[in-house]
């Protein structure tokens, strides 16, 4: 019997070890796939190509040390084209992205006391607010949180779609007037007496 358990247990917990990370990617599954409650209506587009939300968020493509995790981009369309856009991004950010972002403020940030609540962001999108350190633009949906404790980088953004601008004014259109409708000549003068 006492061999039993010197195999049973062994074997057991060897199952569990091997278990471990298909129960963390099950966990993981459902966190992706974990329906968004949306504030009005869904999008017309979801955008997960990670390459491409990064480069649409960045104005720049990632370099091979930036190891992103989870992208996902919404698009609402309408019938002028992109109504407005949401983007999030979790990567492990390499330096020289950390010193773009941070360091040059590329995109002219502003430090917070605080993380934003973020309406309609995928499970996924988890982080601490006690462990991030925030800038956030001052009128755009743009907001960085970069990790206290190692490389990773919580990103989002939003914002409208291009308007349209003021219509053409109609163009004037001169010529001469025709002959016998006005006077080619100005009226006289009529002299002091």
């Amino acid at each position: 019997m006492k061999i039993l358990w010197f195999i049973l247990v062994p074997f057991l917990a060897a199952v569990a070890w091997l278990a471990w990370p298909a129960a963390d990617a099950g966990r993981q599954a459902a966190a992706d796939s974990a329906p968004i409650s949306w504030q009005g209506s869904p999008p017309t587009l979801i955008l997960k190509d990670a390459e491409e939300v990064f480069k649409k968020a960045f104005w720049r493509r990632p370099a091979p040390t930036d190891q992103i995790q989870h992208a996902e981009r919404h698009e609402w369309l309408d019938s002028d084209g992109l109504a407005r856009w949401q983007w999030f991004l979790v990567l492990s950010a390499s330096p020289e992205l950390i010193k773009y972002l941070r360091d040059d403020n590329a995109f002219g940030l502003m430090p917070a006391s605080a993380a934003p609540v973020v309406n309609a962001a995928p499970a996924w999108f988890l982080f601490k607010p006690e462990d991030v350190t925030v800038l956030k633009a001052s009128r755009a949906g743009m907001c960085l949180m970069f990790s206290k404790s190692d490389d990773t980088l919580f990103a989002t953004g939003s914002g409208r779609g291009f308007s349209k601008g003021a219509p053409e004014p109609p163009s004037v259109i001169q010529g001469v007037p025709v002959h016998g409708r006005l006077p080619i000549t100005s009226p006289p003068i009529p002299k002091p007496q």
